[in-house]
């Protein structure tokens, strides 16, 4: 399927929360959407999922408008928002059954589609356990699981891993991978290494803009020769520092990585960028 956005925008009232962007996404793509708060990234969500409409702008979905005609995504569509709205006396099984029926698929086929889920996902020991007292991890797979019923072409996701521990990020971020192959999945993110592995595109969103899209090799590429790594003098506090990407106390003091278009101090030293220093790079509009 081809996903083709133009020069879609939304305004609340006089705010413009998403300007004009135009992107081509298709199936067979990871597409990472990063960017900070407010940077536009739930907007964009919202109207990809036809939850909200554009300002100005279209959609299209294999050359049709989804603006104009929703339920041509709706019926492609698995979402998962960042905040599920669960039934919490309903057992993970009845909550599952409950939005199979919603998306109107076949009660047998649902009960198998369940089944393989709750496996797939590591739910089968509490598959009767009311969502009530599951663990936020739990109910985070239980709402990923909701959002693959009905083996959706596209996949919209909105912080997926929140409330996981590393080893369900690893399942979900291999699940996710594993269905980009022949599906478009779109996950939004504040975790790089979420996308790092995975992601065939990365789409970088700064207030309402879109600064990149492209491949993460292209992003890498930008980067190079903008990372940089120093001991902070100890005149300096790090409070005055910006694009910084990480801190480390060590023996000598404290270790600074950072980007920037020009190195930061005499000491500092050129080193090899990594993806989240190249996102930090366009964040910061270093190149």
């Amino acid at each position: 399927m081809l996903l083709e956005v133009k020069e879609i925008s939304k305004k609340y009232g006089t705010f413009p929360a998403l300007n004009p962007l135009s992107c081509r996404m298709e199936s067979g793509e990871l597409i990472g959407l990063v960017g900070s708060n407010g940077a536009g990234k739930s907007t964009l969500i919202k109207i990809l999922s036809t939850l909200i409409r554009p300002s100005g702008g279209d959609v299209l979905l294999d050359g049709r408008s989804i603006v104009k005609n929703p339920s041509l995504m709706q019926k492609n569509i698995g979402y998962l928002p960042q905040d599920v709205a669960f039934y919490p006396n309903l057992s993970a099984v009845e909550f599952l059954m409950y939005l199979s029926a919603l998306k109107k698929i076949p009660k047998r086929k649902a009960m198998t589609e369940v089944e393989t889920l709750l496996e797939t996902l590591h739910l089968s020991d509490v598959r009767h356990k009311r969502l009530s007292d599951c663990s936020g991890g739990m109910k985070q797979r239980v709402g990923i699981a909701g959002a693959l019923l009905g083996n959706p072409e596209i996949i919209i996701v909105d912080e997926p891993t929140t409330g996981l521990d590393p080893e369900e990020r690893v399942t979900l971020r291999n699940i996710l991978s594993k269905l980009a192959c022949t599906k478009l999945v779109l996950l939004s993110t504040h975790i790089i290494s979420d996308i790092e592995a995975a992601a065939t595109k990365i789409m970088v969103l700064k207030k309402g803009n879109l600064l990149f899209y492209d491949t993460p090799e292209t992003l890498l590429h930008h980067a190079e020769g903008h990372v940089w790594e120093y001991i902070l003098p100890k005149s300096r506090s790090s409070e005055e520092l910006s694009g910084v990407s990480s801190m480390l106390q060590t023996e000598q003091g404290i270790k600074i990585r950072q980007v920037s278009a020009e190195r930061p101090f005499a000491d500092a030293v050129s080193v090899g960028a990594a993806l989240e220093d190249a996102c930090l790079c366009v964040l910061e509009e270093v190149f």
